[in-house]
């Protein structure tokens, strides 16, 4: 007799879920690092921490719903324009 289910297989949702540091995607994590160093250490603006902290505080909010959309909006800024006549 063969058994005619469909093969299924239970998954974690941690392996469906995107890998989030802080709360905010690795590469806007890595920018604001980048931010920080260049403002604080080489310009010694240490005003700037407010908002750095400011911006990871808008990038955490805005991934709370849609943990794609810093990548999504980072694509679109490095995305040459296009002039088609």
């Amino acid at each position: 007799m063969v058994d005619t289910r469909p093969y299924a297989r239970k998954v974690r949702r941690s392996l469906l879920q995107r890998e989030l540091m802080g709360g905010v995607p690795q590469t806007g994590l890595v920018g604001l690092f980048v931010m920080a160093v260049v403002f604080i250490y080489v310009f010694s603006m240490f005003f700037m921490i407010i908002p750095i902290v400011i911006l990871y505080l808008v990038m955490r909010h805005l991934t709370k719903k849609d943990p794609w959309l810093i990548d999504i909006v980072l694509e679109n800024i490095q995305q040459k324009d296009v002039f088609i006549p």
